[in-house]
């Protein structure tokens, strides 16, 4: 059994920290970002912009991904929890 707040809180304390850090390689190395995504992401043609870089962006990226990745682990954990029960 799944404990569901602590992996739910999991995911979202792991996306707390590489979020900013991706935005952070972004800002630094914007054409390696884009080579690896390229290279990793099958094909994927991405142009970084200002936008990518800004402060807001980040901040507000950073909570909207981190409630989604609480919602999955939760969502993950409940499921788990109900089909090892049978």
């Amino acid at each position: 059994m799944f404990n569901i707040i602590a992996l739910a809180n999991t995911l979202a304390i792991i996306d707390f920290i590489l979020h900013p850090l991706f935005h952070l390689w972004v800002y630094f190395a914007p054409t390696s970002y884009e080579w690896a995504m390229r290279l990793f992401i099958a094909g994927l043609s991405l142009h970084i912009t200002e936008m990518d870089t800004s402060f807001s962006h980040i901040v507000l990226g950073t909570i909207a991904e981190a409630a989604a990745f609480w919602v999955l682990g939760a969502s993950v954990a409940l499921i788990y929890n109900r089909l090892s029960t049978y």
